[in-house]
């Protein structure tokens, strides 16, 4: 509501902004160089301007009372914000200023007229800002997610090294076990090498018979891929959750290159099969180097070695003692949290609790080790990591439902951005016709101060263009996908050209034509984004119904969703054909070198790559009717 009420005062800004700038143009001329007879200087076109403004203002109080009686009971702070901005308002005698004002431009008084404006001009400025001291709630949002993202990275450096420790302990409390299972896993490495080296010598003598010969060693190259994969999981196993490690790394390389031979082969491409077999045996030597040198390191292990271990673990609870206090300081007092109802302050005490449960076990465990005791340490470490698992589904939750609001609130700020930009498209679109019919009426040419009004437009259209860039922003903020800024971009660029064709006089139907299509894009913008609204809606209603069905993050990447972006995707190809027929007929009849021109079509072609890679990117996440759909 705020929010709206402050785009209200930027515009109102703008427009004070744009008199004001007549007024420098027109100062130091006669009252008839605006076209206006002596009799008719009571009613000058600046002056119209101002009364409009005047308007707006009256409006705008009209709205701080109505908004602030509505939000009454449901956000009382917001609505005694507005009343306060009310009060503001009519202490700034804002409707009697901007009749001042009036009646200076009418006396054509324009000096006066400019210094009063820039005051006003001031004062709104102070009262958005009051209207946004508070209205940081968006900031703060991201700041809670960067802050909640960074104990997350912490603790997930906790859980991979107390894995390590784990590790460690089990290899100490059991070296012989550890020791068998190493040369297992050695041995069967080696085997796998053995069998790709001789699969691909056999590649090698097939490969002059083609997709015969080579189609029922792609079947070997399946089996000895699935051997390769169960391999992996075992030795990602030994490292408990650490899948990650470099072993477990160059493991998936191998079988990425194995798919891939396989791929090959089935196709007959014999030389590219070689060379991804080539590459799967070299993966796979460099894991075999690597468990070799670690069964070496293992089997020279002591009982004294413990004593460091001890230590490693000592300086690992004494990190998570470090992320608890971090926690706690961030989130006030035991008693200050009891006394909050915030959901989300519930969670990270919780998370700090678990945390604080786990640096205890993890300070047992190095006692344990230091005592000589691997087996017992191993237990408590294992419980250490389950607490700061349980920790980190506490911020992951949290991180979700912050995540939800703010793509929430990009949502509506984004309905509206959009809104406003269409209001005002339309007025500048309505300016335009009035305009041309009076270059008819004058034979194609516009008095003074009919370019006054038509400079206006243009101003109008840059601004536009500069708003469609915060949109962009946003957009790119939120993690939207490459549908709806792609729409975006390329209405900015749009409203650029409309600004410099304005700018050289036109008023024609191509003009008036690309104004239209950019008020079609915004009224699909906004129906797009009314739809996500909907759907978000209806999302994080089933989620607080299903609590504990927690991985319903596969559709929460995207600010909108497929269906609304297939729609939009369509009809920004229905609008590329349009253009490219009104750009054809322009070519024909215009000078072929004008840069505006030329550059509009070299940008529609641009958008029309964009949108083909669209239409791919979305068959690839399902939508499988997206390009036939375009076409």
């Amino acid at each position: 509501m705020i929010m709206y009420i402050f785009n209200e005062l930027k515009a109102l800004v703008i427009f004070l902004g744009i008199t004001f700038l007549f007024n420098l143009e027109s100062n130091g001329s006669e009252v008839l160089d605006l076209g206006i007879d002596i009799e008719d200087s009571k009613k000058s076109p600046l002056g119209v301007r101002q009364q409009r403004i005047k308007r707006m203002v009256s409006e705008l109080e009209n709205q701080f009372s109505e908004l602030a009686r509505l939000l009454q009971k449901e956000n009382p702070e917001q609505a005694e914000k507005l009343v306060d901005a009310f009060k503001a308002s009519k202490e700034l005698l804002l409707e009697k200023r901007m009749d001042d004002i009036t009646k200076l431009l009418d006396l054509s008084k324009l000096d006066s007229a400019n210094e009063e404006q820039k005051k006003t001009i001031y004062d709104i400025k102070g009262l958005i800002d009051f209207l946004l001291k508070d209205e940081d709630e968006a900031e703060g949002v991201k700041e809670e997610i960067k802050k909640l993202e960074e104990w997350k990275g912490k603790l997930e450096d906790l859980i991979q090294d107390e894995n390590d420790l784990k590790e460690e302990s089990d290899i100490h409390s059991d070296k012989d076990s550890a020791l068998k299972k190493m040369d297992q896993n050695i041995s069967e490495l080696s085997n796998l090498i053995e069998k790709q080296e001789d699969l691909k010598s056999d590649t090698e003598k097939e490969s002059s018979k083609g997709i015969d010969g080579l189609d029922e060693l792609a079947e070997q190259q399946d089996q000895l891929n699935k051997a390769t994969e169960k391999l992996s999981d075992d030795i990602a196993s030994k490292n408990g959750e650490n899948s990650e490690s470099e072993p477990s790394a160059l493991m998936r390389e191998a079988m990425d290159n194995q798919k891939l031979a396989e791929q090959k082969l089935g196709e007959g491409k014999a030389k590219l099969a070689i060379e991804s077999e080539d590459n799967a045996i070299e993966d796979m030597k460099e894991v075999l180097e690597q468990l070799k040198k670690e069964r070496d390191r293992v089997a020279e292990l002591k009982p004294e070695d413990l004593q460091g271990l001890a230590d490693n673990q000592k300086e690992t609870a004494d990190s998570a003692g470090k992320l608890s206090e971090e926690m706690k300081k961030d989130n006030g007092t035991d008693k200050e949290m009891e006394q909050q109802q915030d959901p989300l302050a519930e969670g990270q005490k919780k998370a700090q609790d678990a945390i604080d449960e786990a640096n205890k076990k993890m300070d047992s465990a190095s006692g344990q080790l230091a005592q000589g005791k691997p087996a017992q340490a191993g237990e408590q470490q294992k419980q250490a990591i389950e607490d700061l698992n349980r920790a980190k589904e506490e911020i992951d939750k949290q991180l979700e439902e912050l995540r939800e609001q703010e793509k929430m609130d990009a949502l509506v700020q984004l309905e509206q951005m959009f809104s406003e930009m269409l209001e005002k498209q339309k007025e500048g679109s309505a300016q335009v016709l009035v305009l041309e019919e009076k270059r008819k009426e004058q034979n194609g040419k516009l008095k003074r101060g009919d370019r006054i009004e038509l400079r206006s437009v243009e101003i109008l259209e840059r601004s536009l263009s500069e708003k469609s860039g915060e949109a962009l922003s946003l957009l790119n903020d939120e993690g939207s996908s490459v549908v709806v800024r792609n729409v975006v971009e390329g209405m900015q660029n749009d409203l650029v050209a409309i600004a410099d064709r304005i700018d050289d006089s036109e008023t024609g139907s191509f003009v008036q034509r690309s104004q239209k299509e950019v008020e079609l894009t915004l009224n699909e913008l906004i129906e797009a984004v009314k739809i996500a609204q909907k759907m978000e809606e209806q999302q994080q209603q089933q989620q607080q119904q299903q609590q504990q069905q927690q991985q319903q993050q596969q559709q929460q990447q995207n600010l909108l969703p497929p269906s609304a972006e297939l729609k939009l995707l369509r009809l920004t190809q229905l609008r590329i054909n349009r253009r490219t027929i009104d750009f054809e007929g322009q070519l024909k009849i215009r000078d072929k070198q004008n840069e505006v021109l030329k550059r509009q079509v070299s940008e529609v072609t641009v958008l029309q790559k964009k949108v083909t890679e669209s239409a791919r990117e979305l068959a690839a996440r399902g939508q499988q009717s997206t390009e036939s759909e375009i076409d």
